[in-house]
């Protein structure tokens, strides 16, 4: 492993990749929309220049080749192999031939780094399946769509887990025994009541990406120095993440259970709000 080195696997505008160089890490940024590359090379021409930062214009697959990748053309994050992520809500999309690597040619050209972070739309499963289990990222992030991705962590050596809102970069929990869970259950008796009270907590929730895009984070690793992280970015990782390191199983606990809307966030909604799970393969804090 390399203490000074970052992948961005998806670095879509390069929001993330910015906050890593702000932070001071080399960045290899994988991207396979070549519009974007392009986009990148004018923001960070000069990191480039300096040699902190690496642009690999390829997506990631289970084999050397190439394949057709669907663009969203309205939504750049949402771009996948997978037509029906590029086209949700109905948005217009099109094909086009990129190149496939993979991951593990990655890993052996630029080396393994501190920090993995995946946002591939459904294809994180191809980064995790190329990891060596001797020599692992300390630290590593993707998108949780469902539970099997927590096995797959745990099958490859990581022991630690935190479930991240995107929306605040807050950790989800679960808190049954709560002040709001206790209203919740007080008020299911009273329909109309329940109703109102659950859309006063949605519109709630509603806001809060609003505000949590100019929420600053001060970051002990740029000597105080604040970050306002951009609405879609994946935010902080590793120990600056929120909350305590938890089990795989209290992990799997609180998934399970907010999917089932037993918890205090209620029923999951689509709404622009999605999780990250993040993973640590020691104990042992930095």
């Amino acid at each position: 492993m390399i203490s000074d080195l970052i992948f961005d696997v998806g670095m879509n505008n390069g929001d993330d990749t910015a906050y890593y160089l702000f932070k001071g890490f080399r960045v290899v940024a994988i991207e396979a929309d070549p519009a974007l590359i392009e986009c990148a090379r004018e923001r960070f021409a000069e990191p480039i220049r300096q040699g902190q930062l690496q642009l690999v214009n390829a997506a990631i697959g289970p084999r050397e080749e190439t394949a057709p990748f669907w663009i969203c053309e309205s939504k750049s994050e949402w771009n996948s192999f997978d037509r029906g992520i590029a086209s949700r809500e109905g948005r217009s999309c099109h094909a086009i031939e990129v190149r496939c690597r993979p991951f593990r040619d990655l890993l052996k050209q630029y080396g393994v780094p501190y920090y993995l972070k995946i946002d591939i739309e459904g294809h994180d499963v191809y980064c995790v399946a190329d990891l060596d289990p001797g020599d692992l990222p300390k630290y590593l992030s993707l998108e949780i769509g469902s539970i099997e991705c927590l096995w797959a962590l745990r099958d490859v050596g990581y022991k630690s887990y935190k479930l991240i809102t995107q929306h605040d970069h807050s950790q989800l929990s679960v808190d049954l025994l709560s002040l709001k869970a206790l209203v919740k259950r007080q008020l299911r008796p009273y329909p109309a009541l329940y109703g109102f009270g659950r859309s006063l907590a949605q519109a709630g929730r509603q806001l809060l990406p609003v505000a949590s895009v100019h929420a600053n984070h001060r970051d002990p690793g740029t000597n105080g120095r604040p970050w306002t992280f951009n609405f879609g970015s994946s935010g902080p990782f590793g120990e600056d993440t929120n909350g305590p390191w938890r089990t795989l199983e209290d992990t799997a606990y609180t998934w399970i259970t907010y999917q089932l809307g037993r918890t205090v966030h209620g029923k999951p909604h689509w709404s622009g709000l999605w999780h990250d799970v993040h993973a640590r393969c020691s104990e042992a804090s930095d």
